[in-house]
């Protein structure tokens, strides 16, 4: 028998509003734009589109090495860039707030908050971007089509020059987590050099460098001479860009708080209780409650 605390209606009440609360969740996070490596084979790009969740309703795009090319010729090594077009995209517009909400698969080198972090600086906002490939690779690449889906989706146009920024800063976030041995903490300083850059109006290397150096030390990172005017150098370009730092804190931030997806505030703790009932309520049925 069940216990008397949880009926068999009730159950089926709380199994049918998780049913519907996913499904609806689902229909609602559908990508509006897919791109597709051009070198994927017919069942490579199958595989894509079934990860990445695309409809009917979805753009489909094809993403050419001429395209990744021109994003990240002379900022990436070629060995990164490759010869190839593979890395797969999906880009889902989102209402206001949301910010920049990023996931990978198969995405060796880059992670969600250095994709998070350049986008921001392209001038992405209010987004949900997957980045995706068959088998392992790199993510430099993905850049190219997550910024392209973007811009379809949207219906804007982002220069050629302020996304090479932003690749810029993708790739100089990655060198430094790899040499200090933590991408999160490289990509954690680049943010807010970024965010105190942009605030404070800061445009030269005299102002910027100490601003680097004092941000740093915060995070316990110790820089080399050459980390520090690499930093410098970027965050001089990024100071060129049309950007406001409410504007990169506001994306930023909600994608932090968005980690755990489309769910509403409070709705996972209403989960988390519905789950708790179905599990005393199955523990009722096998114990006899």
């Amino acid at each position: 028998m069940l216990s008397n605390k949880v009926t068999h209606r009730q159950l089926a009440g709380v199994a049918l509003a998780v049913l519907l609360w996913s499904t609806t969740a689902h229909a609602q996070g559908t990508p509006n734009v897919v791109t597709l490596g051009a070198n994927l084979t017919s069942g490579q790009r199958q595989q894509m589109l079934t990860e990445l969740g695309a409809t009917q309703t979805a753009r489909v795009l094809t993403i050419n090495h001429q395209d990744e090319e021109r994003l990240l010729s002379g900022v990436a090594p070629q060995s990164q860039i490759g010869t190839r077009s593979i890395s797969s995209s999906a880009v889902t517009l989102e209402g206001s707030g949301y910010g920049i909400h990023v996931t990978t698969r198969d995405i060796t080198w880059v992670t969600p908050a250095m994709y998070a972090n350049a986008l921001a600086t392209a001038g992405m906002k209010n987004a949900k971007v997957a980045a995706d490939a068959p088998f392992p690779v790199s993510g430099t690449a993905a850049l190219a089509g997550i910024l392209t889906a973007y811009q379809t989706a949207s219906g804007s146009t982002i220069p050629l020059s302020q996304q090479r920024t932003a690749a810029q800063e993708m790739m100089v976030t990655g060198n430094l987590g790899d040499q200090i041995g933590s991408k999160s903490k490289a990509a954690m300083l680049v943010m807010q050099v970024k965010n105190t850059v942009i605030q404070n109006h800061l445009t030269t290397s005299a102002a910027i460098r100490p601003v680097v150096v004092n941000e740093a030390n915060r995070l316990n990172i110790n820089l080399t001479n050459t980390q520090i005017t690499n930093i410098t150098n970027l965050m001089i370009a990024l100071s060129r860009l049309p950007l406001d730092a409410q504007t990169l804190t506001s994306q930023l931030h909600s994608w932090e708080q968005k980690a755990a997806g489309v769910v509403p505030p409070g709705l996972w703790q209403q989960i988390t209780l519905w789950l708790s009932r179905i599990w005393h309520a199955i523990q009722s049925l096998v114990h006899g409650g």
